[in-house]
């Protein structure tokens, strides 16, 4: 299962991280497109920065091409200079305005810990921050928009090729760099060649089965599949940057990509940096791995990882009612309502996504961003009980700008407590629920109640702790007995969930009906 190739290459890969010779581990920008003040910081040797259009994806990305000294490279080449340019015309008063812009790095690298800065006031110029007689970090840097071949000047300089005088050069792909295109493309190269004149390439594919043709008949895949296995698959120690990575791809070819990339990383001591829009691609490395940028009013800002349950709804816009919850025992007692609720209205199992998050405070921004992505109207909020008195409704709602439905758990407390409650209140009902005697539930639970009712924590996180040891103790999860005690809760009319169940069985049959 490549599921499971995914699990291994994660784990292998973060702890190769303490023993690469280079590692970017930040970056800081000011001043740039737009971005007043942004740390991003690069926590896994394979980084995949995703956001909205103009989110400042690519600038992160040239910003990190800027860190080092590059090995055989022009004076113009991986500068600020040339990767930001302004334009000046000599004769027209349109041009850019020009700002103080700040770029700093921080790095791991052979001789230790370093940090430079980039800065622009009337020109480019380095500091190394106080320290003596330092130097920009030497170190190869791959720099790369995986573009289909469609822009005219491209087409036609590729074209001149073929009209030169002279044979031009032809240089075999080796082996390595064939086999890693192989692994995600259908069918088998006898031989991939470049052929090159000055600064022209064009790439020149024969299949085993007999089929011959260059890269202006290559699918666009295919195509950057290539290109991209011919520069970056044997190249080791380096710093690989990718835009759009996706480009082109089939989604299962992102993940193959994706899982070749971090294979690669781990057997070259690469750094990998790419940009997306593609959910696939951000599933393919580690939540440490995955960098959100979001703009708003106030700039640009790193979001933390989202839950899954946001990340579709943002990057992969799945056809569901998604429910947004606080923590596991909360997603429990809202899936305990859907399996009463979805047999009732005739719903499947996966019209429905239910996710938690970091907790409420978090619930407008993220009610912002699905409005900013049109998602908002598959949303529902689901806060604790203890939060009934706050303002956290008012701000989604404001955040949202729509009716959004925004639902509480039952009681004044945390959904532990309210479970707790409920199993003290009729032990002999919820230990045939939960496949036990009513007095070895009761033996459990009185237990539980003498070692923890005295202790000072409060009520809400007693019940909390309570419940998980009981849950460990039946070798079951919290989430599950949550579950269980709400689907059944649910079907009693006179439960205080009843607030709860008619406002998700109205919210579930308006989605299903827009």
């Amino acid at each position: 299962m490549i599921e499971q190739r995914f699990g291994d290459i994660w784990e292998q890969l973060q702890g190769k991280k303490l023993h690469m010779p280079h590692f970017l581990t930040e970056l800081h920008l000011k001043g740039i497109r737009g971005i007043k003040d942004l740390r991003v910081r690069f926590d896994y040797p394979v980084s995949v920065i995703a956001g909205g259009n103009a989110s400042g994806k690519s600038t992160v990305l040239f910003a990190a091409a800027c860190a080092y000294k590059v090995p055989g490279a022009g004076v113009k080449d991986f500068v600020p200079s040339t990767l930001f340019p302004d334009y000046r015309p000599k004769l027209s008063e349109r041009e850019d305005t020009k700002h103080e812009i700040i770029i700093e790095f921080d790095y791991a690298t052979p001789s230790g810990r370093q940090s430079m800065r980039w800065r622009r006031k009337k020109g480019w110029n380095r500091s190394f921050l106080g320290r003596k007689n330092a130097a920009q970090p030497e170190r190869r840097v791959y720099l790369r928009t995986l573009s289909n071949l469609s822009n005219p000047s491209e087409v036609r300089g590729v074209l001149s090729l073929s009209r030169l005088n002279t044979e031009p050069r032809e240089t075999p792909l080796t082996a390595s760099q064939i086999e890693f295109a192989q692994r995600m493309l259908p069918f088998r190269y006898l031989e991939v060649v470049d052929l090159s004149s000055g600064k022209k390439r064009l790439l020149f594919a024969a299949q085993e089965r007999g089929a011959a043709y260059s890269e202006l008949h290559m699918a666009a895949g295919e195509r950057s599949i290539l290109r991209l296995s011919q520069e970056i698959a044997q190249i080791k120690g380096a710093l690989v940057l990718i835009d759009e990575v996706e480009a082109g791809l089939h989604p299962w070819v992102q993940k193959l990509l994706m899982l070749q990339l971090q294979q690669l990383a781990l057997r070259n001591d690469l750094q990998i940096i790419v940009t997306t829009h593609s959910p696939i691609v951000l599933e393919s490395v580690p939540l440490h791995g995955r960098i959100f940028l979001e703009r708003d009013d106030a700039g640009v800002s790193v979001r933390p990882p989202y839950r899954d349950v946001v990340q579709d709804a943002l990057y992969g816009h799945v056809d569901a009612l998604n429910l947004l919850c606080e923590d596991e025992a909360a997603e429990g007692v809202v899936h305990g309502v859907f399996d009463y609720l979805l047999p009732k209205l005739g719903g499947k199992l996966d019209s429905v996504r239910i996710g938690r998050d970091t907790g409420a405070e978090e619930f407008p921004t993220h009610a912002a961003a699905f409005r900013k992505f049109g998602q908002i109207h598959s949303f529902v909020f689901v806060i604790d009980g203890d939060k009934r008195d706050s303002k956290i409704e008012q701000r989604i709602l404001s955040n949202a700008e729509s009716a959004v439905p925004v639902l509480f758990l039952p009681g004044c407390h945390a959904p532990e407590r309210w479970v707790w409650e409920c199993l003290e209140h009729d032990q002999c009902t919820w230990a045939g629920e939960l496949g036990l005697d009513r007095d070895d539930l009761s033996s459990w639970m009185d237990r539980l109640n003498s070692i923890y009712d005295s202790a000072s924590d409060s009520a809400s996180q007693i019940a909390k702790t309570k419940l998980s040891n009981l849950a460990e103790a039946l070798d079951r999860n919290t989430q599950d007995i949550c579950r269980r005690i709400a689907r059944a809760e649910a079907d009693r009319e006179e439960s205080d969930l009843q607030p709860l169940v008619e406002g998700l069985e109205t919210a579930y049959l308006q989605w299903r009906a827009g």
